[in-house]
Formats: C-alpha cells, sequence, structure tokens
C-alpha cells in the first residue's frame, strides 16, 4: 500500500504543471489572485488608505501619553475597515518586534461579532468583559453597532485609544453613544488608478515563477477594467469579486474555443457578464428606481434573510403585499431567495446591500460613477 501512495507522490513532483491547475495554464498563477486570502502578514499588498492609517498610528502615540481618544472609522461593508485595523496592528507588533523598549503599545483587535452574544440586554456580553481594567493603549474593534459601543465605553475605561468600524447605517446611533466627539473617519471609495494597482498587488503575490512579470494588462483589456470600475461603485471587495468572476468567465471561454494568446484577455463584454452575475449591475442602476415602500422592504433583508411573514409582522403590511415587493425586487435583482418550509426566505444580495450602505453615508463622502 506504502508503495503505491508513493508511486502517486513521485508522478505529482514530476508532472508537469499545466495538468495540474489551470491557473498555471492559462496564466501562470498558484490561484484565483483576487479571491485568495491574505494573511495579516502581508502588509505589503495593502493599498491606499494610508492617511487613515497615519491618523490610527499618530492616534496610538498620543494615547500612549494618557490622552483618552474615540475614533469612528465609517464606510460601507468591503470598503476596507477590516484591511486598516488588522494593518496598523501589525504594523504596531513589527515595531514593538524592533524595537520593544521604544514600540511598547498595549492592545489588540477584536470583533464584536465575536465578543458580544447576540441578546437582548446590553449585558449579554462573553467573559472578556471582565477584564475591562487591564489598562490598554488602544482596543480596536470591528464590525461595532451602537450597543457594542455604549459598553466598551461605559467598561473600558482604562482603555485610551478606542477605535470602532462601523457601518454608515450606524452612524448617528454610534455617535450618541459616546460621551465626547469622536473622532470620524471617512472612508472613499477605490478609484480607477487605485482599482488597478490593488489588482495588480494581487496578481503579484500569486506569480508561480517570482522572476517573471505578468501586468494586469496582459489579462485585462483597459475598457474591462473601467466596466468593473464603474459598476463595482468604488467598493474593493466588490472590484475583487468582479475582476475574479471576469477570469471564470474568460477560462470557460478559453475551455469552450481555441484562442491565441492576444485573445486571452477580459473584454468589457465579458466584464460587463462578470457585474451582472455579481448583481452589481443591477445594485448600480436598479437602485435609485425603486420606490420608498420597497426600499423598506429592502431594508428588513439586508443582514437577515426573512420570510414574507416576518417582514409583513414587523412593516405591520399585508402579506401578499410584500410578496409582491419582494418578488419585484427579485426581479430588479436585489434581492436572492431560498425555500425554507412553505414559505421561501428573501435576502438582500450582497451588492444591493453595499449600495444601501452608500446611499447611507454622508453627502459628498462617496461618490457613484456617472451612470
Amino acid at each position: 500500500m506504502l508503495e503505491r501512495y508513493a508511486e502517486l507522490l513521485k508522478r505529482a513532483k514530476s508532472a508537469k504543471l499545466e495538468t495540474l491547475t489551470a491557473w498555471y495554464s492559462f496564466f501562470g498563477m498558484k490561484e484565483d489572485p483576487f479571491l485568495s486570502q491574505l494573511s495579516r502578514e502581508e502588509i505589503e499588498h495593502f493599498v491606499d488608505r494610508e492617511d487613515v492609517v497615519d491618523v490610527i498610528v499618530y492616534d496610538v502615540g498620543v494615547a500612549s501619553r494618557g490622552i483618552p481618544i474615540t475614533t469612528l472609522i465609517v464606510g460601507p461593508y468591503g470598503s476596507g475597515k477590516t484591511s486598516i485595523l488588522l494593518y496598523v496592528e501589525n504594523v504596531l507588533q513589527r515595531l514593538r518586534q524592533r524595537n520593544p523598549e521604544e514600540y511598547s503599545f498595549t492592545g489588540e483587535l477584536r470583533s464584536c461579532t465575536d465578543l458580544f452574544q447576540e441578546g437582548e440586554g446590553d449585558e449579554d456580553v462573553q467573559l472578556w468583559i471582565k477584564v475591562c481594567g487591564k489598562e490598554r493603549d488602544y482596543l480596536f474593534v470591528d464590525e461595532a453597532k451602537p450597543r457594542h459601543i455604549s459598553v466598551i465605553m461605559r467598561e473600558f475605561t482604562h482603555t485610551r485609544l478606542k477605535v470602532f468600524a462601523i457601518s454608515p447605517f450606524d452612524l448617528s446611533d454610534a455617535y450618541s453613544s459616546i460621551p465626547v466627539d469622536p473622532k470620524i473617519l471617512f472612508l472613499q471609495p477605490f478609484n480607477l488608478e487605485t482599482m488597478k494597482e490593488m489588482l495588480q498587488k494581487r496578481i503579484d503575490r500569486v506569480l508561480m515563477n517570482e522572476k517573471r512579470t505578468l501586468s494586469l494588462l496582459d489579462i485585462f483589456e483597459e475598457e474591462a477594467l473601467k466596466v468593473i470600475h464603474k459598476y463595482s461603485m468604488g467598493v474593493p471587495l466588490l472590484q475583487l469579486q468582479c475582476a475574479s468572476m471576469s477570469l471564470k468567465l474568460l477560462r470557460d471561454l478559453y475551455e469552450e474555443k481555441s484562442l491565441s494568446n492576444r485573445q486571452r484577455k477580459v473584454t468589457a463584454e465579458i466584464a460587463l457578464r462578470a457585474c451582472k452575475a455579481l448583481k452589481c449591475f443591477h445594485a448600480f442602476h436598479e437602485f435609485k428606481k425603486i420606490s420608498q415602500v420597497k426600499m423598506n422592504v429592502l431594508q428588513q433583508i439586508l443582514d437577515f434573510g426573512k420570510t414574507p411573514t416576518e417582514i409583513s409582522a414587523v412593516m405591520g403590511k399585508d402579506r401578499t403585499t410584500i410578496s409582491r415587493h419582494l418578488n419585484e425586487l427579485k426581479r430588479l435583482g436585489l434581492v436572492e431567495f431560498r425555500a425554507r418550509g412553505r414559505e421561501s426566505v428573501y435576502k438582500a444580495t450582497e451588492a444591493a446591500r453595499i449600495r444601501f450602505e452608500i446611499e447611507h453615508m454622508p453627502k459628498g463622502r462617496w461618490k457613484l460613477a456617472p451612470a
């Protein structure tokens, strides 16, 4: 039996890479560059948010001198809030490793989805809250809700810098949860050139041959990149997803037809198909057309799926009317559904949720590409 497995390993080690992975045979890459996960140590792939990072790093130094600061990072889902906090924490760790005497800052990054249990009261939190008396220079809190902020502001009095990453939905309530005026850092959309830089960095990190260079424009036509940028609404997460879907569609086309190297590029047509498949196109075009009532229905299913009956109970409207609105939203590509018993559970598409949050950014803070 062992000899059999040894033979399999021998064959794997001697096989041509082209036969092992379509990513290598087609692009010379280890994996999908746009959906592969970055580790928090790979800070060289961070893009564009240096102004926000500079503010937070500076405030860590100020807070270490005993000055309390509270900061809100505000941006739609997928805009880079988590990446910023991971990046800053990694920078602080590297500085501490290099010079522990000078950069001995204490703190941590935690996500509220891990820390807080779902319950009725603000006190329904996990055991970590019991260490709130511990002195820290900073506490970075991801995915914070106003009720989380209230608890942390009340309990963590010995933590001088508190940074909360929040949705624009929660800005008003979060602001009122803080007894002093917080510093507010609004994220901006990625422009076309920044998007290109992000995509190129992702390509560079997965090349099989480290000495080989592969330009973004070797894979994407310029017009295709413009299509992706427009319909991803400046959101890094959607830009990566649209780029990844575009490559998948190109690979599918390559397997169906014999394409020359010159034809092995994502065209504007392919990019548009990708944006439609991910519903980014629909969120960009259809969102402004829906009525306020449909908008209210959509808001009910942004984070969690609900049945028409559940939405009807919350909104106090007839179930048949709610079902009609949901079917129309589905036709517009703004909601998805799955069966659950006799009813269907509806939820906003990821792109629709992001567009909803973009619309709740303060005016002038997030500019969409022209229609």
